[in-house]
This record gives structure tokens, C-alpha cells and sequence, in this order.
């Protein structure tokens, strides 16, 4: 049995040990309270760095995934699901290889972006990088990195950023750079840069091809033999004051070549700028005005030749004035004789042999006037070009001779001896039988003209060298020294003057000229003076040995029976013409011949006597009013054939240039005649187009 002091020890011990356990738990639960209080604030501040994170992420620019090593998905924002158009109501969104599926869906090379996933899980790098090029256009960076809490891996970080708009400003960045360097390298300047101390970092493939010097060598040009040892020391003050102040540069200087020559260069450097107003480069070029100094050295050179051009332009004027006098003049005068003795004919006072003669000298001044027609027209032909030639292989000695044959009676008028020197044998030129034959006439012709009463002519004929040399030299009145080097210039005469003893254009030398320059010839004049003769050289190339076929041809073409009377005896024409003289004219000359004429004043009268008389040939005349001779031709040749629309025609016209004939022939004439026609012309003209015959002229007859 425990006696009452043990049991009162056992009950202080037990009571002691209670309030330790009470003091102990009460402690405990407050150090508890303390701990639950400190976990609840740190959960709040937790939970707010928490929202301030997803707010964060939420509000970023970037698309953002966090995911484990396996590929659990941990957290994304919203900006990631519409970035790569993944719907949310998606039943497996904690699986990144799920949301792979949606992402190869946009991407441009879907198999490359999972395997390239794949292989940063496979790897777990500590970080990586890629460009994404979706199907749309597109351009995303790809960045993951490992995430770590206290050294230990918590998974990994994938942010995706929309850098389209940024591609898309580089490429037009770089596009507007080598926009700017093709420029730079294309443009005909020599253009170059310099960094704000001066020294040169680019110059363009000019400046390059022009000096030959590589890049180094440039550098500080200032200080370099490029540019010339005159123009060194200022160029080196302006440009170093230039570098110093940030003010334009300007300045003309001589530039060395690759070759070792100079030339003039205005060089000129203007400053870029920054923000700060501070000199961040220098652009410069170097213009070649080399060819703009010398035009100033020559200045006066050119100022003389403006004078003298103004000179000769003033001469050319009063030579036009003096042409045109002189045209008036030419043409009035046969005109008046012309007028005068139609005139004086038609009143019917005068005796037969004053008629004759008087009609002999009405023909003599028509010809003359047609004559100075046809030569205003063939000048205008040859300076035009329109010239045509019918080369053959042609004995110059024959053609002389029968230039000769045809202007005797004119020398036999005047008393003038003619002396032949005619080679034969001399042998044969390449060339148009009546260009030659009128290069011949018009020397000889212009020979007898200015050769006075019992003078001499000498024609030669002879070979020199590879070349046939024609030589018409005449005892006339020579031509002045000064003169010569104009002879054979359009419409100059060695006297225009009014009081002057000889007409003409002076038009004969100068197609002589023109028509030997087309047969590869040349010519040439010489006097000693005036009052001392003249002699004219033509040289003409041999033609090569070969077939004479054409030659043989040409001659017997040539020799047409001149003793026959050329009949129209039953061929019926239709002539039209709105002038009364011209129509009476060739209804006279056709009756002659013995011709069933009908005429027409128009057009319209004309096509309805086609049709009702039926002729022939037709005559039609160009320039009518109401309806032109093109407009009737074209009417005739719709007209069924019956009704004489296959009825052969005639344009005789004034229009007499060689696009008049061509477009007459289109307009559907057979021929193409120019007034004044000449009668025997026009009749073997209508005979050929109606198949005509030949008979002998009866004797007797008229």
C-alpha cells in the first residue's frame, strides 16, 4: 500500500506533467495557428504572383506553351490558341503532341516542324530556335527554353512570336537596298561614298572602270595621283573645309583615266545627316563635263562657224531669190512668144509662111518650157532618190555618137566645129542607156550653148587606166577660178544677174553630177579662165568582161521602122478631160489617125459613155473636179466586162512624178503618160494597149 506522501508526490508529478502537456499543445496549436497564418499569406501572395504571372503571359505579344519533358501541357494563353487557330473546345488540350496536329495544319512544311518538335523533346536542349513559315504567308519564331527551380528541371517554355511584319519590312529594306546599289552601279555617274571622316567606303563600277584603282587606293583620295597635280591643292582646302563645316562640296576638276589622260570632272559631296544633325556619311559624284570644257574652248571657233553658216545661209537665200527670179523668168519668156503668136494667129491676117513660122516658134518655146520642167522634176527625182536605172553593158563610144548625131543641127546653127576623138575600141561600162545618152547631151548641149559663132567643140572618148573617161571641151567663155568649186551646185549660175546673155536653171551640170555619182562614176570641170574654154571630165568604171546579150538586145529594140504610118482605123477611144483645149487637142490628133474619138468633160459623163458606146482604150485626165481620174478608174474596174470594166487605160496627166504613175498603175490604168505628151507618143501608146497595125503610108497622102 503507497502511503499518503507517495500518492501526493504521484498526483503533484502527474499534475506538473498535465500542465507541461497543456502548455506544450497549447504552444504547439499556437505555433500552428502562427503557421497556418503564414502558409494562408504566402498561398495569397502565391496566388497573386500567380494572377500577375497569367496576366502577364495573357497580355504578352508572344504566343506562350509551357509543357514537361514528356510533353504535358502546363500552361498556354490565349493568344497561342489564335496563333496557330486551335479551337479551345478541343477534348485533349494537356497534350502538346495533340496540339501538334492543329500546328502542322498552318505550317508551310508540316513532316519538317514535327520532327523537328520531336527532336527537342528527344534531345531536351537547353534552349532553341526556328523560324516557322506558315501555309498563309505567315513568319513565326519558334523560342523554347528550359525552365529550373532550384536546379531542378520543371519543364519547358515555347513562345511564339509574329515577326511577318518585320520579314516583310526587311525584304523591303534589302529589296530598296539593292534597289539603291543597282541604281548606284547602272547609273552613267560616277558615284561614291565616304564615311563622316571622309575616308571612302564605296564607288560604283563607273568610277571603277574609269580609274582602275581598287577600293584601298581610294581611300583618302584627296591625297591620291588621281587627281591632277594643278587642281590638288584646292580641291584638298574645299574638301577638308567641307569635312569641318558639313557643307556642300563643288568643284570642277581634271580626273585621271586607267589610260593615264585627264579628263574634266565636276565632282560635287553632299552630307546625310542624323537626328542630331551630326554628319553620319558623304554621298558624292563625279560628273564627266569634259566634252562641255572643250565646247567652252572652242567657243570662239564655233561662234566664227555660226557666222560663217549664218553667211552661207544668206547667200543660199538670195540664191533661192535669185532661183526664183530666174524660174519666173525662164518660164515667162517662152510664154509670152508662146501667147504672142497665138495671138497675132488667131486674128487671120497672116500670110501661110507667117503662120509656119509663127507655129514653129510656138513648138520651139513649148519645148523649151517643158524642157525646164522636166528638169526641175528630174532633180527633184534624183534628190529623192527615186531615180531608177536599167543597167546594162553599153558601148560608150556609140552613145557618144549619137549624142553628137542629135545636137549637130544646133552647132551647125552657130557655126560650130565639132571634133570627134571617139575610141571604139575603148571598151564598155555597166549603166542605163538614156541616163548616159543625157549625161552626154546635157555637156554638149551646155557646151554649144556657152561656145560663140565659129567656135569648137572636141568630144573624147578614150580608156584610162580601169576607167572610160568622156572629155567635152569647148572654146567658149570659160568659167571663173573661184567658180569652179560651184559649177556643179543646183541652181547656181556664174551670172544671174538681169542683164546675163545665157537662160537656163542651171540645173544640166548638176544632174550631170547626180546621174554619173549613180553609176559609180565620178566628174569634174577645168578652165583657165574666163574667155578661155572649158572642158568637163566624166570617169566611168569598166563594166566586167561578161554576157553582151542585153547590149545586143537593147541595139536591135532600138532600131523601130520609121517608115511605117501607124493606122487607128477602127479602134473606137473615149477620152475625158474637163479642159476644152486639151480634149479638142487630142481628139484632133487622134482623128488624124484615122480614130473613132468620143470625148467626156467629166467623170460621170464618161462612165455612162463606157457604157453605152463601148470603146477601146480609154484617155482619162487625173485632176477633174467632183470626180478624179483615180475615182472614175476604180468605177470602170468594178464594172462586170461586160459592160467594160476590162476596157484598157490611159492616165494622161500633169502629175508627173514617178508616186503619180505608181499610183495610177494601182488604181488600175495600164499606162501613165505626162502632159505635154508628145503625138507619136500618145498614138503608139493607144496602138500597143489595142493590139494596132502597121501599112505603108500611101503615097500622096499627107
Amino acid at each position: 500500500m503507497i502511503d499518503d506522501n507517495e500518492e501526493k508526490l504521484l498526483r503533484s508529478v502527474a499534475l506538473q506533467t498535465c500542465n507541461t502537456i497543456l502548455l506544450a499543445r497549447q504552444r504547439a496549436e499556437n505555433e500552428l495557428k502562427q503557421a497556418k497564418k503564414s502558409l494562408e499569406e504566402k498561398a495569397r501572395r502565391l496566388d497573386h504572383s500567380l494572377s500577375i504571372l497569367r496576366a502577364t503571359i495573357e497580355s504578352t505579344a508572344d504566343g506562350i506553351l509551357v509543357t514537361d519533358q514528356d510533353g504535358l501541357v502546363l500552361r498556354f494563353n490565349e493568344l497561342y490558341l489564335q496563333m496557330w487557330q486551335i479551337p479551345r473546345d478541343i477534348p485533349n488540350l494537356s497534350d502538346h503532341r495533340q496540339l501538334l496536329k492543329f500546328c502542322c495544319k498552318c505550317a508551310k512544311n508540316p513532316q519538317w516542324l514535327m520532327e523537328e518538335t520531336e527532336g527537342i523533346y528527344t534531345s531536351w536542349p537547353a534552349d532553341s530556335y526556328d523560324v516557322l513559315e506558315l501555309a498563309d504567308g505567315r513568319v513565326f519564331e519558334q523560342f523554347s527554353k528550359i525552365q529550373y527551380i532550384e536546379n531542378q528541371s520543371i519543364g519547358r517554355v515555347w513562345s511564339f512570336r509574329d515577326i511577318t511584319a518585320r520579314r516583310h519590312a526587311e525584304d523591303a529594306l534589302r529589296e530598296s537596298g539593292e534597289r539603291q546599289h543597282f541604281m548606284a552601279e547602272s547609273m552613267p555617274l560616277k558615284i561614291f561614298t565616304a564615311r563622316a571622316d571622309g575616308v571612302v567606303d564605296y564607288f560604283n563600277q563607273q568610277w571603277k572602270d574609269y580609274t582602275g584603282l581598287p577600293l584601298e587606293q581610294m581611300e583618302c583620295w584627296e591625297n591620291t595621283k588621281l587627281i591632277h597635280p594643278d587642281d590638288l591643292d584646292e580641291n584638298t582646302r574645299r574638301w577638308r573645309h567641307s569635312l569641318a563645316t558639313g557643307e556642300p562640296f563643288q568643284m570642277e576638276i581634271r580626273l585621271r583615266q586607267a589610260d593615264g589622260g585627264y579628263r574634266w570632272h565636276l565632282t560635287r559631296a553632299h552630307a546625310k545627316c542624323d537626328a542630331l544633325g551630326k554628319v553620319s556619311m558623304w554621298v558624292c559624284s563625279s560628273t564627266d563635263i569634259d566634252s562641255i570644257k572643250r565646247a567652252d574652248e572652242e567657243k570662239k571657233q564655233l561662234l566664227e562657224s555660226e557666222r560663217a553658216a549664218r553667211n552661207e545661209a544668206e547667200r543660199a537665200n538670195r540664191m533661192k531669190d535669185e532661183f526664183l527670179a530666174t524660174l519666173s523668168h525662164e518660164l515667162r519668156t517662152p510664154l509670152n512668144a508662146i501667147l504672142g503668136w497665138a495671138q497675132l494667129i488667131s486674128q487671120g491676117t497672116m500670110n501661110q509662111e507667117t503662120v509656119r513660122r509663127g507655129l514653129e516658134t510656138i513648138e520651139r518655146n513649148a519645148r523649151m518650157q517643158n524642157k525646164l520642167i522636166e528638169d526641175l522634176l528630174e532633180m527633184s527625182s534624183i534628190i529623192s532618190g527615186k531615180i531608177r536605172l536599167d543597167v546594162q553593158q553599153l558601148n560608150l563610144a556609140s552613145i557618144a555618137e549619137a549624142a553628137l548625131e542629135s545636137l549637130a543641127p544646133a552647132a551647125e546653127a552657130k557655126d560650130i566645129h565639132l571634133i570627134k576623138k571617139i575610141d571604139p575600141a575603148a571598151g564598155l561600162v555597166s549603166g542605163d542607156y538614156n541616163r548616159l545618152q543625157q549625161i552626154i547631151w546635157n555637156l554638149l548641149s551646155n557646151a554649144v550653148k556657152f561656145t560663140p559663132k565659129g567656135g569648137n567643140i572636141e568630144v573624147i572618148v578614150e580608156r584610162v587606166a580601169s576607167y572610160l573617161e568622156i572629155t567635152v571641151k569647148d572654146s567658149g567663155i570659160g568659167v571663173k577660178p573661184e567658180f569652179l568649186a560651184y559649177i556643179f551646185d543646183r541652181f547656181r549660175q556664174a551670172d544671174s544677174s538681169l542683164t546675163r546673155h545665157y537662160g537656163g536653171l542651171g540645173l544640166g551640170l548638176s544632174i550631170v553630177k547626180q546621174l554619173v555619182a549613180l553609176h559609180g562614176g565620178t566628174v569634174h570641170a577645168e578652165s583657165a579662165g574666163e574667155g578661155l574654154g572649158a572642158s568637163f571630165i566624166v570617169s566611168l568604171p569598166l563594166a566586167s568582161v561578161g554576157d553582151r546579150r542585153d547590149q545586143r538586145m537593147a541595139a536591135s529594140a532600138a532600131q523601130a521602122p520609121r517608115n511605117r504610118y501607124i493606122t487607128l482605123s477602127g479602134i473606137r477611144i473615149l477620152v475625158i478631160d474637163d479642159e476644152t483645149d486639151s480634149r479638142e487637142l487630142i481628139n484632133e490628133v487622134l482623128t488624124e489617125c484615122d480614130a473613132d474619138v468620143i470625148t467626156a468633160a467629166s467623170a460621170a459623163e464618161g462612165l455612162e459613155l463606157l457604157q453605152s458606146s463601148r470603146p477601146d482604150v480609154i484617155i482619162s485626165d487625173i485632176g477633174m473636179p467632183e470626180k478624179d481620174g483615180y475615182q472614175l478608174i476604180r468605177e470602170v474596174r468594178n464594172l462586170p466586162a461586160a459592160h467594160g470594166g476590162k476596157t484598157p487605160a490611159i492616165a494622161l496627166t500633169a502629175f508627173a512624178r514617178s508616186e503619180d504613175r505608181t499610183r495610177a498603175m494601182i488604181a488600175g490604168y495600164q499606162m501613165h503618160l505626162s502632159k505635154p505628151v508628145e503625138s507619136h507618143e500618145l498614138i503608139a501608146t493607144i496602138g500597143s494597149l489595142s493590139k494596132w497595125t502597121r501599112k505603108p503610108r500611101i503615097e500622096g497622102e499627107a
